[in-house]
């Protein structure tokens, strides 16, 4: 194999010459201009073969950086590759290193069990000085070598994506979601278009707004549902609990969705699901039977006081009451009489065992039990590609903002212990990257209500500030935030229990890696306090990132996608 010992072993030939040179000119005793001229020539061509040494060398740097970046990634190329395969992707790679200087390899060879490749380039420096030796002389060979050893690493990866409604105001030259959509589609082109990372990547897609849905007939009768209706906030949508609403009509809140749908089929649950309990609720897990909160419970939205579509109404005071959300008729069929206390028209059960009235409302934020619920079900993680851009083409704006439940529910989809382990590598698998995209275009959203003496607030993923049982939200929030009266109280709890959940996902042996990114338009920016939520959140300054616009997004997430190829040869 020719190295920098040939190289020099050629320079050496030359000073040689150079020397016998030097000899005759001092044995010549002939005219001065001839002796000056022998003189001279010998020292001419020594800086000249020292020059031609010198590009050698370096084209030999060159190519030995351009052989070991090749063949590292070689290494981490996905399935079970053969020589031929390799070699082709070696002549893909080697270019982006050498540039237009050329190169032949002269081997490669490949072992399996484990993988070793070693890869052997050669590549010719054309000399200035040295070839008026002759055409021996005239090209000088540099070779490299490289080996590496190991297995390819995979991916897996959650986006889980703002798709609430502000993300229909302006981002630039287009809606903020017509960007999403175009960037999140070059970005799932990136990882299946890039030969290394195709068939080493699965992909899943969390569209979030104030709750993350599952595909409702999939996962119905899941075993990970609270079906028995256990949990301590299952039955909060009614005064009198687990026992007054057993003892109407139902065993669980999906019971309650059946006699709904009779009135309105789109009544049906759609997918949403509430918070779990803290600290449940920021850490991944599967439910055990021993505790009925680690079970999840579908999102209910309960029917405010009014009758069905009465937004306005007065209370027993004459005081205005509002409420966004009364879809039934407070009175009506099976003994629910008239009354005038907000309380017991709020939390009424005997409403849902006969439900009148029904709101004729259309729209996303039509009244309704599923009027939280907004966002299309998540996308478990695929390789797919054809699946994941439906998905991500089909994302509408509508609805608040809940950035802790997307992020959850995106750590749970690369999760091995939580209630899609099936699709997840276990945390410890040797080289199995788990990664967290998280993109926003604003802050965390539960807003007050002080109209309503009842509700309190408006219907979140956490329930009420004041829930139809008389409870508050405290069994979601971490204690010191525990009780929100405000919105910025109740934005407070949910920035609290977002940085948890990024910390505890980031940490060992979680090991996930995050990426954060603000989609901050100049016609609607995030506020700092956001910003800094999400710099945190990503754990690293280079991992938390801010659009101002459409293609700064694109952007965003191509510098992602780079990263992302560029981990599989870090590690």
């Amino acid at each position: 194999m020719a190295d920098e010992g040939e190289v020099g072993a050629i320079f050496s030939e030359a000073l040689l010459w150079c020397l016998r040179c030097a000899r005759l000119a001092r044995d010549d005793r002939g005219a001065v201009a001839v002796l000056f001229a022998l003189s001279v020539a010998p020292m001419t061509f020594l800086v000249g073969a020292a020059l031609d040494y010198s590009g050698a060398s370096s084209l030999k740097a060159q190519l030995q950086k351009a052989t070991d970046g090749a063949n590292l990634r070689l290494c981490q190329v996905a399935g079970a590759p053969t020589r031929d395969d390799l070699v082709a992707a070696a002549n893909k790679l080697l270019p982006t290193y050498l540039g237009s200087a050329p190169y032949t390899i002269q081997t490669l060879t490949l072992s399996s069990s484990p993988r070793v490749i070693e890869l052997k380039t050669r590549s010719l420096f054309p000399t200035s000085i040295l070839k008026v030796f002759g055409p021996a002389f005239a090209q000088l060979p540099v070779d490299a070598t490289a080996t590496c050893y190991g297995e390819p690493q995979t991916f897996e990866i959650a986006l889980a994506l703002d798709n609430t409604g502000s993300m229909a105001l302006s981002g630039g030259t287009q809606s903020k979601m017509e960007a999403l959509k175009a960037a999140a589609t070059s970005f799932v082109d990136a990882i299946y278009n890039n030969t290394t990372l195709s068939t080493a990547t699965t992909i899943s897609i969390v569209p979030f707004a104030a709750a993350v849905a599952v595909n409702p007939s999939s996962y119905r009768g899941a075993s990970w549902i609270d079906q028995a209706g256990n949990a301590s906030y299952h039955w909060n949508i009614v005064q009198g609990g687990a026992t007054a609403a057993r003892a109407h009509w139902a065993a669980n809140r999906l019971a309650a969705f059946d006699r709904l749908k009779t009135l309105r089929s789109g009544w049906d649950w759609a997918g949403c699901l509430e918070s779990l309990t803290y600290p449940l609720n920021v850490r991944d897990g599967a439910p055990t039977p021993s505790n009925p909160d680690s079970y999840f419970v579908p999102m209910l939205g309960p029917d405010e006081t009014g009758d069905g579509g009465q937004v306005y109404h007065t209370d027993a005071s004459g005081s205005w009451v509002t409420s966004p959300n009364s879809y039934l008729d407070d009175s009506g069929g099976n003994n629910c009489s008239s009354t005038s206390d907000e309380n017991v028209r709020f939390g009424r059960v005997c409403k849902y065992a006969d439900p009148r009235g029904a709101s004729t409302s259309t729209g996303p934020n039509a009244m309704g039990p599923n009027q939280s619920c907004t966002s299309r079900p998540l996308t478990r993680l695929t390789a797919n590609k054809a699946t994941l851009l439906a998905e991500i083409a089909a994302m509408q704006p509508a609805g608040n903002t809940n950035i802790h439940e997307g992020f959850m529910w995106g750590w749970r989809t690369i999760s091995p212990v939580s209630v899609f382990a099936a699709d997840a590598a276990a945390y410890n698998k040797l080289n199995n990257n788990k990664i967290i995209i998280l993109m926003t275009d604003g802050d965390n959203t539960w807003s007050v209500n002080s109209p309503s003496s009842a509700a309190k607030s408006g219907h979140s993923a956490y329930g009420y500030f004041r829930n139809p049982d008389g409870s508050g939200p405290n069994s979601r929030l971490p204690p010191a935030h525990a009780d929100p009266t405000t919105d910025l109280k109740a934005r407070a709890a949910m920035d609290a229990l977002t940085l948890e959940a990024c910390a505890n996902a980031s940490a060992s042996p979680n090991n996930v890696v995050i990426y954060t990114i603000g989609f901050s338009a100049t016609a609607d920016p995030i506020d700092q306090q956001s910003l800094n939520m999400l710099r945190t959140c990503a754990g690293a300054a280079d991992r938390a990132y801010v659009a101002t616009d459409s293609n700064a997004l694109q952007v965003v997430f191509q510098k992602i996608a780079d990263n992302i190829s560029s981990l599989r040869l870090s590690r």
